[in-house]
């Protein structure tokens, strides 16, 4: 294991494999190391909701990255499919909006100031309307309570498993090492620079010792403060426990994702609805509970009657990697110059990879990114 790598990336997720894969793209020689499977954490547990960035030109750096990755995941879908020939089920399929009590009709006011704002075309429906987008979607009203409805029609969606099956795909077929299964056991620093990586493989047949890189880059999500602190360095990530359902029918029931407060289902082509989730902060805890399963099967059928009636075909977790002021953090791992991190996306890692990607690749290239991520900085919470 003498090679030395133009890049080596640090853990296996969607912001990994996407870094990864731009980075190739480029002629790099690339390793991703990632303690268990690629792709099988926070990315492959996510719902997939690509919510419409804006149309008009935005300053907010939360909102550039978002506007960024709405057009870049267009873009994305037809490369993989061309590249790799997995459909990652990308659809531009609309989204509609709940609101049933005063709290959501408030917080849709303030939503419709800001689409506005931002150029996002949207409509409010009749629930004559909604039954027309599909009548199996019927929510149950409170007595003298109304209902609204949003509908915004360039939400997007994609089926996140399949997505990270094509990045793996690309990443194998553009010569990038693959390294599953594999712990990082150290990080090595000499002065301003990191030397290299310890890995430890859980496989013994497989490999163990030492990776050097003239790059490395940081993309382990909730894990990521463990790996950081032997060097000295803290951040604001910490990890946030989602609970899904996914619902079996046989045929797709509707074809748009459907939010209210935090609460959503996503619609699959071949008839199944995932539904979601919850923020918990209960540590590294992965699992299920009775009392979350049973409020998500509740709320998904006071939306969506059907539900009821149709298989729960299965139920899971993930971990996201929440972050104190809700940006994460990409770029330079200071003090150490050709160390990197992109990290911290909360639930938006998926609908930022692609972002984040691009962006991560001309800032280790040295080039100016397309954003400026001053804002996302790693120490900006230091005067």
């Amino acid at each position: 294991m003498s090679s030395k790598y133009d890049l080596i990336v640090l853990g296996g997720g969607v912001i990994g494999l996407s870094i990864a894969a731009q980075c190739a793209k480029g002629g790099w020689s690339v390793c991703v190391v990632e303690r268990g499977q690629m792709g099988k954490e926070s990315s492959w547990a996510g719902a997939g909701i690509l919510p419409c960035g804006a149309r008009n030109p935005v300053e907010d750096p939360i909102e550039q990255l978002r506007q960024l990755s709405d057009r870049l995941h267009e873009e994305w879908a037809a490369w993989l499919a061309d590249f790799t020939g997995v459909d990652t089920e990308y659809r531009r399929s609309g989204g509609l909006t709940v609101a049933r009590t005063s709290a959501e009709r408030a917080t849709m006011r303030g939503n419709c100031l800001w689409w506005d704002e931002l150029g996002i075309e949207y409509q409010r429906l009749s629930s004559s309307e909604v039954i027309g987008l599909s009548p199996a979607v019927d929510p149950v009203a409170s007595p003298g309570v109304p209902i609204e409805y949003y509908w915004v029609p360039r939400d997007a969606k994609l089926r996140n498993p399949r997505h990270l099956m094509a990045l793996r795909v690309a990443c194998q077929k553009l010569g990038v090492s693959m390294m599953e299964q594999t712990e990082v056991v150290g990080i090595q620093a000499s002065g301003s620079e990191i030397a290299g990586v310890n890995i430890r493989s859980s496989e013994p047949t497989k490999w163990e010792g030492f990776l050097v890189a003239d790059r490395y880059c940081l993309t382990t999500g909730a894990w990521t403060p463990q790996l950081l602190k032997p060097l000295g360095i803290e951040t604001g990530i910490y990890p946030v426990r989602g609970q899904m359902q996914l619902y079996r029918f046989d045929r797709i029931p509707f074809g748009f994702v459907v939010n209210e407060g935090h609460r959503y289902m996503v619609p699959r082509e071949d008839g199944r609805v995932l539904v979601g989730s919850c923020e918990e902060e209960v540590g590294f805890s992965k699992g299920t509970t009775e009392e979350m399963m049973e409020q998500l099967s509740v709320w998904a059928g006071s939306v969506c009657p059907s539900i009821r009636g149709a298989r729960l075909e299965t139920q899971w977790s993930g971990l996201r990697p929440g972050s104190i002021d809700a940006f994460p953090y990409l770029g330079t791992l200071y003090p150490y110059t050709n160390g990197y991190v992109a990290a911290g996306h909360f639930r938006h890692g998926l609908h930022w990879s692609t972002a984040t990607g691009l962006l991560m690749s001309q800032h280790l290239s040295g080039k100016k990114t397309e954003i400026d991520l001053e804002p996302f900085r790693l120490h900006r919470g230091n005067v």
